[in-house]
């Protein structure tokens, strides 16, 4: 299983490319959401039941030392069922996830470290760190055929695929 990532500027291509994974879905598939914050995306967060992580909402609870219920991408299978358009999202879903708890962290984390801990790794943490800050969304896809990923992301309108 690899994860790839789409980088998009607009809702309304990640719930298509939401439609494309779920149109080709294997048992091997999990998808997350990645955004700012929840006001920032009302479409995803009211739309779909992949889960969507709230960089800003991780952050302020790893500021005040709490623990945040996080779903690491790949870690285990994030949603299985099929993308209903036009619905309230994913029918037969079972999102899964566990509560991670957090290191003290000084005021200055980024969102990088918040991305790190969600399982976005290495450089690529910053490139998606970055598309967060500019109000970006990211669509995690963790599947078996990165190549397959790759393509659909693409042809969703994903700005960037990182992987």
């Amino acid at each position: 299983m690899t994860v790839t990532i789409g980088i998009f500027e607009k809702e309304e291509s990640v719930l298509e490319a939401i439609k494309r994974f779920q149109a080709v879905r294997t048992d091997k598939q999990n998808l997350q959401i990645v955004v700012k914050n929840k006001e920032a995306a009302p479409l995803l967060s009211g739309q779909t039941d992949i889960p969507v992580d709230e960089v800003y909402d991780i952050r302020e609870a790893q500021e005040r030392g709490g623990d945040r219920f996080v779903s690491p991408i790949g870690a285990a299978p994030l949603v299985s069922g099929g993308y209903v358009a036009g619905g309230s999202g994913v029918v037969g879903a079972n999102p899964t996830g566990f509560v991670a708890g957090t290191a003290d962290l000084d005021n200055d984390t980024r969102n990088e470290n918040v991305l790190q801990d969600i399982g976005i790794q290495g450089r690529h943490a910053k490139t998606a760190g970055d598309a967060i800050e500019k109000g970006y969304f990211l669509l995690a896809a963790d599947t078996d055929d990165e190549e397959v990923s790759k393509r659909l992301l693409i042809q969703s309108g994903a700005l960037d695929v990182i992987y």
